[in-house]
């Protein structure tokens, strides 16, 4: 037997995070995304004081998220659920059914908060994976050329060059810039093997 989800007691910040997930995917939606009837839903709307699955909590903050919400007591899980007090539900007897445990289609909240809860953390994670990829390649390139104009150029018996005109701005490079594109293209190349090959 799986073990019982915990239960948040219903506070205004909780109500609140439920109105905005109405406001922004609708009453029948939410019904059915939450597997809850129009009358559960009016309670909780209200601020009753009964306890609900941090299940549905979670997922109504998901909701939000993913339209965008930029209030974290609507979008942030830990946020909706100051203030409340979190209880394991009772067990034995004739125990009334939380919200996220209807006669059927239980199990689809979970689903959807697993999914959910996945798809954005992954999402975040390569985002900012190619984003830093994105300016440390362009950092190898850059630094190329500077260098190049001036390490190099002495090397090769040329006059040190920055590459750059400051009046006009341009671009004007040198036979140590374009080595140094190369060399940073060079290492450009060692940097995503160690990156997308070695890191992972």
């Amino acid at each position: 037997m799986s073990k019982p989800d915990l239960e948040a007691l219903v506070t205004s910040r909780i109500a609140e995070a439920f109105q905005a997930a109405l406001d922004k995917v609708g009453r029948n939606e939410l019904e059915t995304i939450a597997v809850i009837d129009d009358q559960r839903l009016a309670a909780i709307l209200a601020g009753a004081d009964e306890y609900i699955a941090v299940a549905l909590v979670t997922l109504v903050c998901q909701i939000n998220k993913s339209h965008g919400d930029p209030n974290p007591a609507h979008s942030s899980v830990t946020e909706c659920l100051k203030g409340t007090t979190i209880r394991i539900p009772p067990t034995g007897g004739s125990v009334r059914p939380t919200i996220d445990q209807p006669p059927k289609g239980g199990r689809r909240i979970r689903k959807i908060v697993k999914e959910t809860r996945v798809r954005g953390s992954l999402y975040d994670r390569k985002s900012a994976r190619l984003l830093g990829f994105s300016v440390n390649t362009f950092t190898f390139l850059l630094l190329g050329y500077l260098l190049g104009g001036v390490a190099l150029s002495p090397l090769l018996g040329l006059q040190p060059c920055t590459g750059v005109s400051i009046s006009p701005p341009s671009l004007n490079p040198c036979t140590g810039s374009i080595l140094g594109i190369i060399l940073g293209a060079v290492g450009g190349l060692g940097y995503t093997y160690y990156y997308f090959v070695k890191k992972m």
